[in-house]
C-alpha cells in the first residue's frame, strides 16, 4: 500500500485544521502529516497535535499572500524539510485547511498503488489553452507569466481601477487591482518558455508521486533564473508546478487533481449538507472549501459515509478534466 503525505497550508479555523488532520490519521494510521500554518492569520495550538503520531509543525512558517510567490514559496520550503529529513512517502497531497476527504483515505492508499499516473494535476499550456476550457483565454496566460509585476501602495488602488481601462490596450505596460491590491505590470522582454519549454497553467492543488517531488527539488536548486522569474508574476501557484513538471516527459501526469470544487460565491463555494450527495458521487478523494462557521454538519455526515463506502472498489473513480483554475 502506498506511503501517504499530506502537506496542509492553512491560515485560519484551527479547529477545523485539527479535525481533517484527525480524520487523515482515522482513514490511514501510518500517513505522514506535514501543516504549514500562516500565524499571521491564526493560532495553532501545536500541542493538540502533540499525542498524534506522524504529525509534524512547520516550525518556520511564512506570511503567504494570495496571488504571490509566498504560496509557492511555502510549498518549497516544506518539500526541502521533508527531504532533508527523510519522511517517508510515496505520494505528496498538498491541502488547504478548508479540505475535507470525501471519499475513505483508504481508497485513495490503493488507487494510488495501482495508478500508471506519476501525479495528479490540472494542467494545460498557458498561452493556447483548449477553447473547452472555461474562464481561460490565451491572453490570461500571457499576462499572469510574461510580465513583471510591482506593488503599488495600497491607497493607489482606487486610481488603478480608475487607469484600468485607460492603460489595459497598452502592450508594455497595464495595471491591474483586486484581492491582490494594487500593481503595475511591465511586460518582459524575456521569459523562460520556449517552443521546446512550454508555460502550463492550472488549479495549484495536487498529488505527486514521491518522482516528481524530488525533481521539484531538484530543478528549483538548479534553475534560479526559472525560479527568480516566477517570483514577479501573477498567481505563480496556479503555473509554477506545472511547467516543470510538464516539461519533463518521462512523467505521466493526469490533469485530474482529484479535487471538487464548486466555483460558484464566494468562489469556491462552501460546501454544505446539501451538497452531501454531489460530493459523495463526484468520484474524487477531497473537496474544498468547508466552513465549520457555515455547517458543521457535514463534516459529520462525511465521517458516517466512510465506514459504508469502504466495500466498494476503486473503480467508481474517474479520472478526467478537472474544474480549470478561477481567473484574476
Amino acid at each position: 500500500m502506498s506511503q501517504l503525505l499530506f502537506l496542509i497550508a492553512s491560515h485560519t479555523n484551527p479547529g477545523q485544521v485539527l479535525r481533517l488532520v484527525k480524520a487523515l490519521k482515522s482513514g490511514s494510521p501510518e500517513c505522514q502529516i506535514v501543516i504549514h500554518h500562516d500565524r499571521s492569520k491564526s493560532t495553532l495550538d501545536s500541542a493538540a497535535f502533540a499525542l498524534l503520531k506522524g504529525v509534524h509543525i512547520f516550525e518556520n512558517p511564512i506570511v503567504a499572500t494570495w496571488g504571490e510567490f509566498s504560496v509557492v514559496e511555502l510549498e518549497l520550503r516544506c518539500i526541502d524539510w521533508i527531504l532533508k529529513n527523510s519522511i517517508p512517502f510515496d505520494w505528496l497531497i498538498l491541502l488547504s485547511g478548508q479540505d475535507y476527504p470525501i471519499q475513505p483515505i483508504q481508497k485513495m492508499e490503493q488507487f494510488l498503488s495501482t495508478t500508471e499516473h506519476d501525479g495528479f494535476i490540472e494542467h494545460f499550456p498557458a498561452f493556447k489553452p483548449s477553447e473547452m476550457l472555461r474562464d481561460w483565454h490565451k491572453d490570461i496566460g500571457t499576462e499572469r507569466y510574461c510580465y513583471r509585476y510591482y506593488r503599488l501602495p495600497s491607497f493607489l488602488k482606487w486610481l488603478v481601477y480608475k487607469l484600468y481601462r485607460v492603460v489595459d490596450w497598452q502592450r508594455l505596460i497595464r495595471v491591474r487591482a483586486g484581492r491582490f491590491g494594487a500593481k503595475l505590470a511591465v511586460r518582459r522582454r524575456f521569459t523562460p518558455f520556449t517552443d521546446d519549454f512550454e508555460c502550463y497553467a492550472g488549479s495549484q492543488w495536487h498529488t505527486l508521486s514521491y518522482q516528481c517531488v524530488d525533481y521539484i527539488h531538484k530543478f528549483v536548486q538548479n534553475n534560479s533564473d526559472f525560479v527568480n522569474h516566477y517570483r514577479t508574476t501573477m498567481i505563480p501557484d496556479e503555473s509554477f508546478f506545472q511547467t516543470i513538471l510538464l516539461n519533463n516527459h518521462s512523467f505521466n501526469i493526469c490533469p485530474d487533481n482529484l479535487r471538487y470544487v464548486s466555483w460558484q460565491p464566494p468562489y469556491p463555494a462552501i460546501m454544505q449538507t446539501s451538497d452531501f450527495e454531489p460530493l459523495i458521487h463526484s468520484g474524487k478523494f477531497f473537496a474544498r472549501k468547508f466552513d465549520e462557521a457555515v455547517d458543521d454538519r457535514i463534516f459529520s455526515l462525511l465521517d458516517q459515509s466512510f465506514a459504508l463506502n469502504l466495500d466498494q472498489d476503486c473503480e467508481n473513480f474517474v479520472v478526467g478534466q478537472s474544474e480549470p483554475a478561477a481567473p484574476i
